[in-house]
């Protein structure tokens, strides 16, 4: 599956973070790249932020153009968890870290960090698996999560919206002083 597929996908974000107003999205968007060099250390340790980070990377990878490493995504997701979920939604985000390194030593007897790429990606595949199983109006599934907050936060991030997606702000030229058209004066009463 490409990026563009993915962009298809990206509408799975919406119900997670469906509870903010635009301006708490443009918020946190500035706030995680501003705390994307800078860890937080009360939201995840380090092993914590490496899982993510690399999860992140897997579902966003860099190609032609910079990956979610690059694009900073991990201080987005760090914002998110660490100031928006509330406890019970943080602690399911933790235990699905957890059953990625529990996953990992099944599979492979190696922690999520320590395998292959491989190996990584058929933990995650097998996530994914799980999470379409799941029935309609079950609780979120942890893969549904870490996908959606990893794809929204490209994509909210410059690399994303400039490089990826080719936003521009403002396209074309500003002209404040453009000449406007003249019309005819209309007849009273005619069209």
């Amino acid at each position: 599956m490409d990026r563009r597929e993915l962009l298809g996908l990206a509408g799975a974000a919406a119900p997670l973070l469906a509870g903010l107003s635009p301006s708490e999205l443009h918020a946190v968007s500035l706030r995680a790249r501003s705390r994307a060099a800078a860890p937080r250390s009360d939201v995840f340790d380090a092993r914590q932020r490496a899982i993510v980070d690399q999860f992140a990377e897997l579902i966003m990878p860099a190609t032609d153009t910079p990956g979610a490493r690059a694009a900073g995504v991990i201080g987005f997701i760090e914002v998110i968890v660490g100031e928006y979920y509330r406890d019970e939604e943080r602690a399911a985000f933790m235990r699905g870290i957890a059953d990625a390194d529990a996953r990992s030593q099944s599979l492979f007897q190696k922690t999520f960090m320590e395998c292959a790429e491989a190996q990584q990606t058929a933990v995650l595949t097998g996530m994914e698996a799980e999470s379409r199983a799941m029935p309609r109006g079950s609780p979120q599934h942890f893969w549904s999560r870490i996908k959606g907050l990893a794809i929204y936060g490209y994509y909210q991030s410059e690399v994303g919206s400039r490089e990826e997606l080719r936003f521009e702000f403002m396209p074309g030229r500003y002209d404040g002083n453009a000449p406007l058209p003249v019309r005819p004066a209309q007849p009273a009463g005619g069209r």
